[in-house]
């Protein structure tokens, strides 16, 4: 099976995602910013715990795509990318990112409820916040639409290439 792609390549994505992962597993933080943002706005000391959970939930989203996408770069390293085994794993990567967007929207949505009329938040700290969080739904969603694209391109790669192992 031909290589695809270079090992040195492969090697540096697998220890930047090594990286990010163990800084995912650093969860024991969240409680600590959920009490921070709580301690810091009279509005969002009732958002402490679903901040909490859904910041939690956003990390084994990450957790969970960063396992596929290294199950990805195996594959891309033994030649077997253009293949039926590589469509699950991005489905994975596409179905996190999908619940990764919604929890950024429910989180965006409790804050922007929240603390609509909090006379202790500065109005400078409420748009920016408010202004952050929608820049990262923005970017998820460009990402979901990039994975879609980047589905169908191996969708079509994997057509072709088991089209010409048929003729060789």
């Amino acid at each position: 099976m031909k290589r695809y792609m270079n090992k040195w390549v492969l090697l540096g994505l697998k220890v930047i995602i090594a990286l990010v992962w163990l800084a995912c597993l650093w969860t024991f933080a969240a409680p600590i910013l959920s009490e921070a943002m709580a301690g810091l706005y009279s509005s969002q000391v009732a958002m402490r715990w679903p901040y909490l959970i859904m910041g939690i939930l956003f990390l084994v989203c990450v957790e969970i795509a960063f396992a596929a996408v290294w199950r990805l770069l195996s594959l891309s390293g033994s030649g077997t990318v253009f293949t039926a085994k590589a469509m699950p794993c991005v489905n994975w990567v596409l179905g996190c990112a999908a619940i990764a967007t919604a929890l950024t929207v429910l989180v965006s949505l409790c804050f922007l409820i929240s603390s609509w009329h909090d006379a202790t938040m500065p109005a400078m700290d409420y748009y920016t916040i408010a202004l952050v969080l929608g820049v990262a739904v923005l970017a998820e969603i460009g990402f979901m639409l990039l994975m879609v694209v980047m589905k169908g391109l191996l969708r079509a790669a994997t057509d072709q290439s088991s089209e010409l192992e048929q003729v060789i």
